[in-house]
């Protein structure tokens, strides 16, 4: 069964070998025809808005049994996306980088309650497979 967090790892690789600026992002899977825009928390949304809009930093807390790479992290004004892995069947790799902003304003002024693909692509700032 592919998860979120298979997907988030795999991406994070496609990211460090082909994206070459500071992002922010949430992840999100899509295993059914449609994403539902209450997906994406209201606490997510604000954080990414922050990055993109102002300033954001975060404390990375002291637990677990791995040394973490730092202490924290701020991003001043940086882009910020959701990401939405479409998995819809077997061996499925896409996804579509949505920008924040403009998944606020497709949530807003949809007159559906959540994202197909083919609309993710026609919004997306960047449409790829893993």
């Amino acid at each position: 069964m592919v998860s979120e967090a298979e997907r988030t790892t795999k991406f994070l690789k496609f990211a460090k070998a082909k994206i070459h600026y500071t992002f922010s992002f949430e992840a999100k899977i899509c295993k059914l025809q449609s994403l539902s825009f209450t997906a994406l928390k209201p606490h997510q949304e604000r954080a990414l808005l922050i990055v993109k809009q102002g300033s954001f930093n975060y404390k990375i807390g002291d637990t677990g049994f791995n040394q973490k790479p730092f202490d924290g992290f701020q991003l001043y004004k940086e882009k910020s996306f959701v990401v939405i892995f479409w998995y819809q069947k077997r061996g499925d790799k896409r996804f579509t980088m949505i920008d924040i902003n403009k998944w606020i304003e497709e949530k807003n002024n949809s007159e559906r309650k959540s994202i197909t693909y083919n609309r993710a692509t026609e919004i997306a700032y960047l449409t790829d497979s893993l």
